[in-house]
């Protein structure tokens, strides 16, 4: 388990220095977000169930984004790879995508704690853990959202996060138009 979580965090340090040594290898292509969305959250649908969470998706297909297909996989995959982890409360997480202005919202909310309004910048940071002990619990290492940020820099588009009433939800989003 150890050296799994190792390989992980070594391919994931990859990663971000890549894109932050401008290593960018994007690939931009037109495609259905709402295909993919459903296929990242499939893929996770066991992890969700282990947690005894209810995943909700609420996504019209077809929709179509211009961006590159794997990255915007890494971070939907990261996004609920998070709220997995921090799945509390009423262990809801729901997934949603937008259309507005010729852009897409995506979002994933999971119930749970809210992040203190000191540490919403930092979370973004390299190594950064709001809840340390929380962290060591799941083997987190304080790299996913850095990745998330540096992808959606090197795609030049926006990312957030915003506390809601019973938990947090991550943001990002996509152009639907056919030019960067």
């Amino acid at each position: 388990d150890e050296a799994q979580k190792m390989n992980t965090m070594v391919r994931k340090l990859l990663t971000l220095n890549e894109m932050e040594f401008g290593q960018k290898n994007i690939s931009m292509e037109r495609f259905n977000v709402s295909e993919l969305i459903e296929g990242v959250a499939q893929a996770h649908m066991l992890f969700v169930e282990q947690k005894e969470g209810k995943l909700r998706i609420k996504v019209q297909n077809p929709l179509y984004v211009w961006s590159d297909e794997l990255k915007v996989e890494e971070v939907l995959t990261n996004y609920i790879s998070n709220a997995c982890n921090h799945l509390d409360g009423e262990r809801i997480i729901e997934i949603k995508a937008e259309e507005k202005d010729q852009k897409v919202r995506i979002s994933v909310f999971n119930t749970g704690k809210q992040i203190p309004e000191e540490d919403m910048e930092r979370i973004w940071d390299k190594f950064y853990k709001v809840d340390k002990a929380r962290t060591r619990e799941y083997g987190g290492n304080g790299i996913g959202l850095s990745i998330v940020k540096a992808t959606m820099e090197v795609l030049h588009r926006e990312c957030g996060v915003r506390n809601r009433e019973s938990g947090v939800e991550f943001w990002f989003e996509l152009d639907t138009g056919n030019e960067v």
